[in-house]
């Protein structure tokens, strides 16, 4: 009599476990696409691209002449690109290990003196006009966090 509630309790147990070990594996694959589709965003578009490599290059010049321009649009496409990935890290949506394939892209936009520049800019100027944080703050909360990581 005691056989069939321990093994009912036995099958329970291990479905349960092999349901929690599917969900984990769902999340790491889901979190795995959503990077592996900003990678794939990223390099398919020729703006960010194109943004990307006047960083890279050091060919990007942050000054009077920049706001209203079509690199400033360029440029802005790139950043809210990555806004976006931060902002799902700093939900708890993605964590820096899930980052890693793309980490060298952001570390290389934002880590470049002249776009620390305008980033400084666009903080004051949130400040200052009442709107909330922008988007780039996460940016720089999770690009600060994965160059503590790699030094």
């Amino acid at each position: 009599m005691i056989l069939i509630p321990v093994c009912s309790f036995l099958i329970g147990a291990i479905a349960f476990v092999l349901n929690v070990r599917q969900t984990t594996l769902n999340n790491k694959i889901c979190k795995a696409k959503i990077v592996s589709e900003s990678l794939h965003i990223f390099m398919d578009d020729n703006t960010m691209c194109q943004a990307f490599y006047k960083i890279e290059y050091g060919n990007f010049s942050y000054g009077s002449n920049f706001h209203g321009s079509k690199e400033e649009k360029e440029i802005d496409k790139l950043l809210r690109h990555f806004s976006n990935i931060a902002l799902m890290w700093q939900e708890g949506l993605l964590s820096l290990s899930d980052i890693r394939p793309i980490q060298y892209f952001i570390l290389r936009v934002v880590n470049d003196p002249e776009i620390i520049k305008y980033l400084l800019f666009i903080n004051q100027w949130s400040n200052n006009t009442n709107t909330g944080s922008h988007p780039y703050l996460a940016l720089n909360k999770m690009s600060k966090e994965l160059n503590e990581k790699i030094t």
